[in-house]
């Protein structure tokens, strides 16, 4: 069986679900979210894993 991190890999996805699984993970807005973006980047799309990896999974 796959792990929650696992099934992300190679995924892609938008900046506002990315924003949105931060959100959902209790990141605290403004700060938790400008330090998503500045390790991150400010990108229009993602790599699920890497937002899975950056909130600790």
């Amino acid at each position: 069986m796959m792990t929650y991190l696992e099934s992300a890999e190679g995924e892609t996805i938008t900046k506002e679900r990315a924003l949105r699984e931060l959100k959902a993970h209790g990141v605290p807005v403004p700060e938790g979210v400008a330090a998503f973006l500045q390790e991150c980047g400010d990108r229009e799309v993602y790599d699920a894993g890497d937002v899975l990896r950056w909130l600790g999974y």
